[in-house]
């Protein structure tokens, strides 16, 4: 059965754009760089603009390391960066600040700065982040006074705090030069606390969620901008009822499908389509039709707690992200983005209860060590599209086909899908995707009248729509003068090369490709290995999956365009970056970085991998880690690809297990140069995991059904001469009595589960390709990340 759905847009207007509460926010920094705001999007250098944000805590991360996970967010399509600053990480004892090491605020931003990379800094007081009392130092708690308050006392330390603050961003503002362009005062303010983990007696106390409204705010700006902290914005978490300022303050949301506090969670309605800019999902404490619909806080992951443990597909994090974008979402932020480690505190750890001690993976794109996530892969290919195409879409207003808004999470029979459009031209948004709910693949044809005509997908027939997708589907677009009417294929981004544009869109497995194209203005069409019909004033191309092949257009001003239909796997392997002078799209079998004009190659356990780059560099390639290691180019008319083969390294580990529950490692012999990390691969049944290194934890893990992955590359030096203590805490499966006399007392009746199931070593290679000639390549030498 065909599901046929119809929506008219001939009558729909455009969205009212205008300045908003923010419009006299934003500036520019030295160079004549900007940003600014609209009622509905940021603008950079007075173009719209839609950023992603990536959340990633400096002092949850080894600062030798944080150059290189800096690059892989940049490489992964995020466009800001943002960090708290946790009061209990700096301030654990009263008067006693600390700045170096992992809590190096400075060094952070300088790397920021270095590497071109916008800064937004959560600066507390209370923050909330999953540590203990939400930032708060227990010292505070003993002290006669009203938290997250207009205590004079309470705000006596809050400015002492926003100075230190200060002192270690000095200079640093957008404005001066720097890479800070907002910082966010407070967290979730009179909306929610954080458990109270001084308490010590019983769980289930809370810190206060705050007093005093939009004035505690007001008086936290003035103690901030009295320090020096006068960013282009400040920005405000503003779900639930949260308290939000009225200038100066860009509202941000929250959107979680998959949570760590609430047990047997229902399906959620963060899979819905709604106009978020006419009607937010949950109540506001703003103007909303005032500001840009930002995010700070979409789930890119999950922690697990102790009580609940949530596993995050990465199809969730793609359609969630697509479900925003179309809900009139045009600042898309990722908490986490960046997973990392609680740092031990002087007098103990730093976690929140029910939380793991150190572990703060996140499940996140970029987890505690570094690893690459699948949903690494997701995100990265909608921001590649936002940033050839953003500036479009973000003036694209969201029109929703009747009843989208209020469909039952659990409604597995009704599309799902809403359109953004302007002018006539737009985009078709499709989600197939809903937690603890599997919808099916269905057969689907979406018709949609516009002022420019009458647009269906696909052009005769059905579409095949596979379940556990979202996806954004293009129509009208002038593409370089080429009339795109509709594709079946989302859009990827775009590459200049001479005077040829080369557009590049990518096939869902199960979706049959096709472009509609008008007649006017093309001279001539080739559909290269596809098929090409032609209907009178328009074709219709069914295109070959293929990298190396293309539909190629001549326009009636002799503009070359190229249309290049990629499979959706090459598609979340693919990245932009400015190679060598020229915009390049990489193709890649393993994550990729750019450094000091070196593309770096980071492959885990395959020391065998394909390269594949578009246009071909100006001149050959080589390959420089530690020895020469030979290149081979194959050459077509689009791509070239190089194969890399790496020598094979197996790590030299010696396992033995003194108990089910108890794994003893020892390492043995020093990792190549083209070995970057190894990482460890522990498959295991349990209830809590831990990893000990010379007596002290370095990670644990709350047991969820997934692999257990430890990069080891920040305790190199030790493994040699230590042994890596691996330990479970059983699962217990049956019943626990419980006797309660002068002590209380148990007696378990069951079985108690703790196995290793698999503990594996796995090498991480890295290898750098960069030009043979370039001036660039022989003034700065090959330096490898590590």
């Amino acid at each position: 059965m065909i599901q046929v759905s119809k929506l008219s847009l001939k009558n729909v207007g455009d969205k009212e754009i205008y300045p908003g509460k923010l419009g006299e926010n934003g500036g520019a920094n030295p160079q004549g760089e900007s940003f600014g705001f609209t009622n509905y999007y940021m603008t950079r250098n007075g173009e719209p603009f839609i950023p992603i944000v990536g959340e990633f805590h400096f002092s949850r991360f080894s600062y030798l390391h944080w150059e290189e996970e800096l690059l892989k967010m940049k490489a992964g399509g995020i466009h800001i960066v943002a960090t708290y600053v946790f009061w209990n990480f700096h301030e654990e004892e009263e008067g006693i600040f600390e700045w170096g090491g992992r809590r190096n605020l400075r060094h952070f931003i300088d790397l920021c700065a270095k590497l071109d990379f916008p800064l937004m800094l959560r600066i507390g007081p209370f923050c909330h982040g999953e540590v203990r009392n939400g930032g708060i130092p227990d010292w505070v708690l003993s002290k006669p006074i009203e938290i997250r308050s207009n205590d004079p006392e309470y705000l006596k330390l809050a400015r002492r705090l926003y100075r230190e603050i200060a002192v270690q961003m000095k200079g640093s503002l957008y404005q001066d030069g720097g890479p800070v362009i907002a910082v966010q005062l407070e967290n979730e303010f009179m909306h929610a606390g954080a458990p109270n983990d001084a308490w010590g007696y019983k769980t289930g106390k809370f810190l206060s969620s705050g007093t005093g409204g939009t004035a505690h705010l007001a008086e936290l700006r003035r103690i901030a901008e009295d320090a020096g902290i006068r960013p282009l914005f400040f920005t405000a978490t503003a779900w639930g009822g949260a308290a939000v300022p009225e200038e100066g303050f860009l509202p941000m949301l929250a959107g979680y499908a998959y949570t760590s506090w609430i047990p047997a969670q229902p399906p959620s309605t963060e899979f819905l389509y709604r106009d978020l800019h006419d009607t937010p999902a949950e109540p506001v404490h703003f103007d909303v039709p005032e500001y840009p619909v930002a995010y700070c806080e979409m789930a890119g992951g999950m922690q697990v707690s102790y009580n609940v443990r949530p596993y995050v597909p990465e199809n969730s994090i793609e359609a969630m992200t697509l479900v925003k974008l179309a809900s009139g979402s045009n600042l898309l932020g990722y908490y986490m983005y960046h997973g990392g480690s609680n740092p031990v505190g002087k007098k103990g750890y730093l976690n929140e209860q029910f939380l793991p001690k150190i572990t703060y993976d996140y499940q996140s794109p970029l987890g505690e060590f570094g690893r690459v996530g699948a949903s690494y892969d997701r995100i990265r290919a909608i921001s590649i599209f936002l940033e050839s195409f953003g500036s479009i879409l973000a003036p694209m207003k969201t029109v929703l086909p009747k009843g989208q808004s209020t469909i039952d999470p659990t409604d597995t029979e009704t599309l799902r899908w809403c359109v953004r459009h302007h002018d006539g031209s737009g985009f078709v948004f499709l989600n197939n995707f809903q937690d603890q709910v599997n919808l099916p693949s269905r057969k689907i044809r979406i018709e949609l009248e516009t002022i420019k005509g009458l647009v269906a997908f696909p052009a005769e027939g059905e579409l095949e729509l596979p379940g556990g997708i979202g996806l954004m589907l293009p129509f009208n677009l002038e593409l370089h003068g080429v009339s795109l009417i509709s594709a079946t294929t989302p859009l990827l981004t775009e590459i200049e090369t001479g005077k040829e544009k080369t557009m590049f869109f990518y096939a869902h497995e199960g979706m049959a490709p096709e472009y509609v194209v008008s007649k006017t203005n093309l001279t001539d069409v080739h559909a290269g290995e596809g098929i090409l019909t032609d209907k009178g004033s328009y074709y219709v191309i069914q295109p070959s999956v293929n990298k190396l092949d293309s539909v190629h257009f001549r326009t009636t001003d002799d503009r070359s365009v190229r249309f290049v239909t990629l499979s959706r796997e090459e598609a979340q392997k693919a990245y932009t970056f400015e190679l060598w002078g020229q915009k390049t799209l990489v193709v890649s079998d393993c994550p990729v970085t750019f450094s000091h004009h070196q593309l770096v190659c980071t492959s885990m356990g395959a020391p065998r991998f394909d390269v594949s780059l578009y246009p071909a560099p100006a001149h050959d390639l080589q390959t420089k880690n530690g020895n020469s290691i030979p290149c081979q180019r194959k050459g077509s008319a689009l791509f070239a690809t190089y194969t890399l083969e790496l020598p094979e390294y197996t790590p030299d580990v010696l396992v033995t297990k003194p108990a089910e529950k108890s794994a003893l490692l020892q390492f043995a012999g020093e990792w190549p140069s083209h070995v970057h990390d190894v990482w460890l691969e522990v498959d295991y049944e349990g209830d809590v995991a831990e990893a000990f290194l010379n007596g002290r934890l370095i990670t644990d893990h709350v047991y969820y059904g997934k692999t257990w992955s430890i990069g080891l590359k920040e305790f190199y030096t030790q493994l040699e001469s230590s042994t890596l203590h691996l330990s479970i805490t059983p699962q217990r499966r049956g019943t626990v009595h419980t006797f309660v006399n002068q002590a209380q007392i148990e007696r378990f009746e069951g079985v108690e589960i703790a196995e290793f199931h698999r503990i594996e070593a796995i090498p991480q290679y890295q290898v750098a390709l960069y030009p043979v000639k370039t001036p660039a390549a022989v003034e700065h030498s090959p330096v490898p990340l590590s």
